[in-house]
Formats: C-alpha cells, structure tokens, sequence
C-alpha cells in the first residue's frame, strides 16, 4: 500500500513538472495549443485512473462482503429466502399493475 501511495506521490510530482515545463515552452514559442491538448490528455489521464481505481475499490469492498457472508449458515440461507420472497411480491405488484 504504501508503494502505490508513493508511486501516486511521484506521478503527481511529475505531472506538475511536466505542466511546468510545458507552459514555460509554450509561452516562448507561442504555441498555446499544445499546452492545451498535454495538459488535456494529462487531466484525462488522472481522471481516468481515479475512476478505476475508485471502481477497484468498490470491487474489493463487495469481494469482502461476499466472503464474510456464507450461504451455507441458516442465517445466510434465511436471509436469501426473505430477499427471494420479496422479489416474488414486488413482482406480483407489478404484474397487477400491468394488467390494469
């Protein structure tokens, strides 16, 4: 864990000293449209590995609770009945409010 956070540590750091280095060129050739698309590709990037690692987190955390929670314990098993029983009610609510 505290790999990654150093390796996120130094991405940032060399995010920053790109866009630094970026700007400070594009402000001497004028070309400001290339400063435009790098730190566009730059923020889509950070975007992007956020969103997975956001969604990596959300696996793991579901990955844990269905290793916590056994279906072979009678609460499990009673548990899964109660949900089963109430997705047949919903479903029977909205069959009668088909039919109307």
């Amino acid at each position: 864990m505290k790999g990654v956070v150093m390796m996120e540590k130094s991405k940032n750091t060399l995010y920053i000293l790109a866009a630094i280095g970026v700007t400070i060129i594009s402000a001497v050739t004028g070309l400001w449209l290339i400063w435009g698309v790098v730190i566009t590709l730059m923020f889509i990037e950070s975007l992007a590995h956020n969103f997975k690692s956001w969604i990596d987190d959300k696996e793991k955390r579901y990955l844990d609770v269905l290793q916590k929670t056994r279906f072979d314990s009678v609460e499990s098993t009673e548990l899964l009945r109660s949900m089963q029983a109430s997705i047949t009610r919903i479903e029977e609510r909205l069959e009668a409010l088909e039919k109307r």
